[in-house]
């Protein structure tokens, strides 16, 4: 079952999208709030965590294309709903899943829905895929579970398949040994207190590196050392001459 939220200034058109939507989608879809307006359908989504964002263009106060200010890389689907369709350009421009113009077509609604449906589905199956590539090539170490706070919600992931992170502003970057990344709302200071000790090191005042994706270590104009994806990352110069000893520390044999 899909989980939508639905934001709009006309009441109206919540009810006629709600009733579409839930009893004549050949998907089973469950709204699971409403909003008239901008800010409070961003706290609704951050609450409830919808797959897919019903979203009036249009509204007093803020547009609905602002949303993009709220959510840097939303996981849900956007859909954009509105009366006008000189807006479905700047929409579509946005990287919004879909454009519906009102009054909404139910056959254009059902179309977009199953479309939305087979998509989360072939994502769900690459999460699932990438969770056995993971474990195949998961380190030596067991790794602990870590709850990742990101901008609309929270992930939990094992220590183990992260390879590294970096600080982005205020907030931190951790990638995964996939190469997924996730933008989490915590500085990097933080993040580092709850990463395992045995794990992670501080290669630079900007990133943190999983010690069993390293591959080597260069000595160079800017020292770095090479993840097993490839990247390079910098190693700070007042390390250089200890980095060794530290992580073979570190490293479970």
């Amino acid at each position: 079952m899909l989980r939508a939220v639905i934001i709009d200034d006309e009441e109206s058109a919540i009810y006629i999208l709600q009733e579409l939507v839930t009893n004549f989608s050949s998907i089973k879809v469950k709204v699971v709030g409403s909003a008239s307006n901008l800010s409070e359908g961003v706290a609704i989504i951050k609450k409830t965590q919808p797959d897919i964002v019903f979203l009036d263009i249009n509204m007093p106060g803020k547009s609905g294309l602002e949303i993009y200010n709220k959510f840097n890389s939303p996981e849900f689907k956007i859909i954009f709903c509105s009366a006008y369709p000189q807006y479905a350009f700047e929409a579509l421009k946005r990287y919004a899943y879909g454009y519906l113009l009102k009054p909404v077509d139910l056959i254009e609604l059902q179309e977009i829905v199953k479309k939305v449906a087979a998509e989360l589905y072939q994502e769900q199956k690459q999460l699932q895929i990438e969770d056995k590539i993971n474990l195949l090539n998961s380190p030596v170490t067991t790794g602990v579970n870590i709850l990742l706070d990101v901008e609309n919600g929270f992930v939990i992931r094992n220590s183990r398949n992260i390879e590294y992170c970096y600080a982005k502003n205020s907030f931190s970057i951790v990638v995964m040994h996939t190469q997924k990344e996730y933008m989490v709302t915590k500085p990097l200071k933080e993040l580092e207190e709850i990463l395992p000790l045995n794990q992670f090191y501080k290669t630079h005042k900007s990133y943190l590196v999983n010690i069993y994706y390293i591959r080597k270590f260069v000595r160079a104009k800017e020292n770095y050392v090479q993840m097993e994806s490839g990247a390079k990352i910098p190693v700070s110069t007042r390390i250089t001459n200890y980095i060794s000893k530290d992580i073979k520390e570190r490293i479970i044999v």
